[in-house]
């Protein structure tokens, strides 16, 4: 028996844990292939500075390739995923999902929080 609690997460705490990932701690196996817009829209409409991390954010999507495994087929990181990703953390990464909570994140965490998202668990230590 347990007591659930629910937690919000601000995007930009979330966009920071991304940044984390993608600026160093993933830096070893993702590689960005693809970034995609809503319909009609462009950077700029967006207010978008940093496209690979605020896109997932704003309705778009950016696509991970992982240059460790190329036969396994990319991942598409969009709000859904990140969501998605996050809950997963939370459930297997407790350490890493502590960290982030208290504000303790680093690159380490990113790359959890990035393999949480694209794979649906940590397959790289």
């Amino acid at each position: 028996m347990g007591v659930r609690v629910t937690v919000t997460i601000e995007d930009q705490r979330l966009q920071d844990l991304l940044t984390n990932a993608l600026e160093g701690g993933s830096n070893y196996w993702y590689i960005l292939r693809e970034m995609t817009y809503p319909k009609g829209q462009t950077r700029e409409s967006l207010g978008i500075e940093f496209e690979h991390v605020e896109l997932p954010f704003k309705g778009g999507s950016i696509t991970i390739g992982d240059y460790e495994a190329a036969h396994k087929p990319d991942a598409v990181l969009d709000r859904k995923a990140i969501k998605k990703g996050l809950k997963i953390m939370a459930a297997k990464e407790l350490k890493h999902f502590a960290d982030f909570l208290a504000e303790n994140d680093d690159a380490t965490t990113g790359d959890v929080f990035l393999q949480c998202c694209c794979f649906g668990e940590v397959i790289y230590g």
